[in-house]
């Protein structure tokens, strides 16, 4: 079966289940559109730029109107998911082939030049692997419910950066889902969110978030000297390499108005449980940001105070501190907080 009629017979069955036939041909005929153009471009390269843009933006809007689907329906219709998934990443493989196709006066309008980096920053996979790391967080990071009661902790602190800052607005870099975002904006608290992943942003939008597609580097680049009450990232660090880590924190002090907050929450590798499994089962995590490490930093950026929290123990933990047979340090290490926190103030002027 040609994989376009085979996907039409799995896009009307998934919308079935909980969304209108009109839903349903409408996804397939943006889906043929793109399977057409891209057959197109495979028989005649010399056409390949005229509809590349086109091409992208379809695929764009297909992909993550899908992966939200996807995502609402999960838990059913498994076999059709995993064709609507197939098919997309076809596609994606397809689109960095044709970006790599050789210019019109090539001999060989289908001779590639790929090299293993481009092929490994080409458009297409970095969207296949935008598709996936949504896919990771919907299944394991947990629920939106679930985030945002474990972010609430911060809101006293946010709340007084605010008041000390005359109610200048909040930066939360890599705000993915936008769990947090969405409590500041229930707060009234101005605020914007910033990531690199167009996947993750679409849910947000849905939430009618304040977000962005940024790279950290270039916003913060551009961004005004003591504009902003609060810088929150969390979970964001142990995904970049320690320069990076430095340089945010260092340009964060001068983005920040005095008595401004940054905030950094990571994973709590001091938990054994948390260092030997879930840190390593997101791919994308780099290496572990211990408390000894963030501590010196935010005081070498001059914050003061600099304020080291453990957060989010293990639900079991009581049990095992309840228990006369367990030993307490040994629960601690297995069953302890698992998230590490560090705040640093911006010091108000004399």
């Amino acid at each position: 079966m040609k994989p376009l009629k085979r996907l039409e017979r799995y896009i009307t069955a998934f919308f079935k289940l909980g969304r209108t036939e009109w839903m349903a041909k409408q996804s397939f005929r943006m889906f043929g559109d793109v399977e057409k153009r891209l057959d197109h471009a495979e028989g005649h390269g010399r056409s390949l730029q005229h509809s590349i843009d086109e091409l992208r933006g379809q695929l764009e809007w297909l992909k993550h109107d899908l992966d939200k689907r996807v995502s609402i329906e999960a838990g059913r219709a498994s076999g059709e998911n995993a064709a609507l998934a197939r098919s997309i990443s076809d596609i994606t493989r397809r689109l960095d082939t044709y970006f790599a196709i050789a210019p019109a006066h090539s001999a060989s309008p289908t001779t590639t030049i790929h090299t293993p980096h481009s092929a490994l920053t080409a458009e297409g996979f970095s969207s296949f692997k935008d598709t996936f790391y949504y896919r990771l967080e919907q299944k394991y990071r947990g629920s939106r419910e679930e985030i945002a009661n474990r972010l609430r902790v911060y809101l006293p602190d946010v709340e007084a950066a605010i008041a000390r800052t005359d109610g200048m607005p909040a930066l939360d870099i890599g705000c993915g889902r936008g769990e947090w975002l969405e409590l500041l904006k229930h707060m009234d608290i101005d605020a914007k969110g910033i990531d690199i992943n167009a996947a993750q942003l679409e849910d947000a939008r849905t939430q009618d978030l304040n977000v962005e597609l940024a790279d950290v580097f270039d916003f913060l680049s551009a961004a005004t000297d003591n504009s902003l009450s609060v810088i929150s990232a969390h979970h964001v660090i142990e995904h970049l390499p320690f320069d990076m880590v430095a340089w945010i924190t260092r340009e964060a002090m001068r983005v920040l108005a005095p008595g401004g907050l940054l905030l950094f929450e990571t994973p709590n590798t001091r938990n054994i449980l948390v260092g030997a499994t879930t840190f390593h089962t997101d791919p994308t995590h780099l290496k572990p940001m211990p408390e000894q490490v963030l501590g010196v930093l935010f005081e070498t950026a001059g914050y003061h105070p600099v304020d080291i929290r453990q957060l989010s123990p293990h639900e079991r933990l009581d049990e095992f501190l309840a228990n006369p047979d367990f030993n307490d340090e040994l629960a601690f290490l297995l069953f302890g907080p698992q998230d590490l926190a560090i705040l640093g103030t911006k010091p108000c002027k004399e």
